[in-house]
């Protein structure tokens, strides 16, 4: 068989396992769903491209992998999902750190806006590719017939010979 197909199924067959396997080690009993879901959808794809195996042989391979795709999408963890794939937990309490640490917060710098977001200039001329002289201009533009007409009033008598005489 193919080498890329093996490897992938390979893959695909064990994410199962792994998904057990990270409930039951995580310090926090979660489990990075998403990230096991994408894995197997990116592995997926990768056999659907494979250009050197039969096609028929290729359904029944892919056929496995949606099974295990669907197995993946139905399972439940015990206490939820965890968006980060490694695992393991990044945040740490301040009261653990040593106390002649420094610990600074970060947070954006502070621009004119007030919020510390900067100012965009959306009229440059890198953002309008055009030039200011230009920055208006459109092809079908008028400036004299932008000006509003004068507005002529008819007479009763005038309508009377504008309508059509109904007969």
């Amino acid at each position: 068989m193919n080498y890329q197909l093996n490897k992938s199924m390979r893959i695909i067959s064990q994410l199962p396992a792994q998904a057990l396997a990270d409930q039951q080690k995580s310090p926090t009993k979660t489990v990075s769903k998403e990230n096991l879901l994408n894995r197997c959808l990116n592995h997926i794809e990768r056999i659907k491209r494979i250009k050197a195996i039969d096609e028929e042989i290729k359904e029944g391979i892919l056929e496995e992998a949606w099974k295990v795709y669907a197995f993946l999408q139905n399972f439940q963890p015990l206490v939820g999902e965890n968006l980060n794939p490694s695992g393991s937990n990044r945040e740490i309490s301040l009261d653990a750190l040593p106390e002649n640490s420094l610990v600074e917060a970060s947070g954006p710098d502070i621009y004119a806006g007030g919020l510390g977001y900067r100012h965009v200039n959306w009229d440059a001329e890198y953002l309008m590719a055009v030039t200011g002289s230009e920055r208006h201009h459109n092809p079908y533009w008028n400036p004299k017939e932008a000006y509003p007409k004068p507005v002529k009033h008819f007479t009763k008598e005038e309508i009377e010979a504008l309508n059509c005489p109904s007969g």
